[in-house]
């Protein structure tokens, strides 16, 4: 991705996180993200093309924030506990405004067949990464682990948002799950 196209739809996201989809205006990208007027328009041509670039970035954020500095995510039980914590802690603070928009646009998926077969197509991708991490990791039912972890982790960071818990430690939460569903050593 272009650093022009990432900065332009960073730019979305904190607009989105800030007013919702209604305030994804192309002249407010531009605004935002200071750039020449017009320039949001040129990149994205449609309000359409936009909101799907914005739920990409989104996306690809959210892959930033589970793996952070590194290139692969250690598949072991501690190493997807302390990705997943890491991404919790991110998602709630640095990240804070790319959970909020993701919020914004599952949301709207659920109203919107287009933008959920679109919004599909990524989240598709990100959970076969994420089963086969599960899997090496040590999962003796890795889609059934998958689907745990990922609920309880959505569940997480949906409840702190509103009701933060003091000295939250999400890495010890994730192992304690991981723990319960018994993984053996990969």
């Amino acid at each position: 991705m272009s650093n022009l196209r990432a900065q332009l739809l960073d730019a979305g996201i904190e607009l989105v996180a800030d007013h919702g989809l209604e305030g994804l205006v192309p002249c407010e990208v531009d605004r935002r993200a200071g750039v020449t007027d017009g320039t949001t328009q040129e990149c994205f041509p449609t309000r359409q093309a936009l909101v799907e670039g914005v739920a990409d970035r989104c996306i690809e954020r959210e892959m930033q924030m589970v793996a952070g500095d590194r290139p692969e995510v250690e598949a072991s039980p501690d190493g997807v506990a302390d990705a997943l914590g890491r991404f919790v802690l991110r998602a709630l603070d640095d990240d804070r405004s790319v959970t909020l928009s993701r919020y914004v646009l599952q949301a709207e998926a659920a109203r919107t067949p287009a933008l959920r077969a679109f919004y599909g197509v990524g989240a598709d991708n990100v959970d076969t990464w994420a089963l086969d991490l599960v899997r090496r990791a040590g999962s003796r039912h890795p889609e059934r682990d998958f689907g745990l972890l990922a609920n309880y982790v959505t569940g997480l960071v949906f409840h702190e948002l509103a009701l933060p818990t003091p000295d939250l430690d999400p890495v010890a939460r994730v192992r304690d799950v991981i723990g319960a569903l018994q993984w053996s050593a990969p």
